[in-house]
């Protein structure tokens, strides 16, 4: 006997695990589709399947609200491509702090540390003042492009441009001034 999508959807709200597994089974390709052509990466695919219907499945009072069933899942599924997409380019910014961090310690021992933060903080005061605000800014204050470019009065693409010469000047400078950074290498080993 079939149901109505109506009476289908009365089941769904009400929290019928059997109604909901029938919906998963009838939307879980549509909702792959959608998901490989945003993300083109049958992993994340996956997870953006199981995004989707687990959110669906802790809020399912809401499919007495849906008129269209695929165009709703279209939206869910973009916002939720979307969001994947933000979380692993804030993850990649993060690495790349971190690595920016590691290329500034990798020469000196844990004892002597701060003849780094020394030699940083000269490499930083060599900087062109604009260029030295936005690195304060963002390394220290831990800032976002857009606080900092509200702050100073300058686009975001400005702040990542003067990031990136900050950054390039920092490690050019560290790398004419290792001779301060071998010394001390020295000193440590020999004292």
């Amino acid at each position: 006997m079939k149901i109505s999508e109506d009476d289908f959807r009365r089941q769904i709200a009400r929290g019928d695990e059997r109604a909901f597994a029938r919906f998963y089974y009838q939307y879980q390709d549509t909702v792959a589709k959608h998901a490989f052509r945003i993300l083109k990466d049958r992993e994340q695919t996956r997870e953006i399947v199981q995004d989707v219907f687990l959110s669906l499945w802790k809020k399912h009072n809401v499919f007495l609200t849906i008129v269209d069933f695929d165009a709703y899942l279209f939206i869910a599924t973009k916002n939720s491509c979307l969001a994947s997409i933000r979380a692993r380019i804030r993850e990649q910014g993060k690495i790349e702090v971190w690595k920016e961090e590691q290329t500034y310690m990798r020469f000196v021992p844990d004892e002597h540390p701060n003849a780094v933060y020394e030699l940083l903080d000269r490499a930083i005061d060599d900087l062109p003042p604009q260029q030295q605000k936005v690195y304060l800014l963002s390394r220290h204050s831990r800032k976002k492009y857009a606080e900092i470019a509200d702050e100073l009065n300058i686009s975001k693409e400005t702040v990542k441009k003067y990031l990136q010469l900050a950054n390039q000047s920092i490690q050019s400078y560290i790398k004419r001034h290792k001779d301060v950074v071998i010394s001390l290498f020295l000193s440590f080993f020999i004292s």
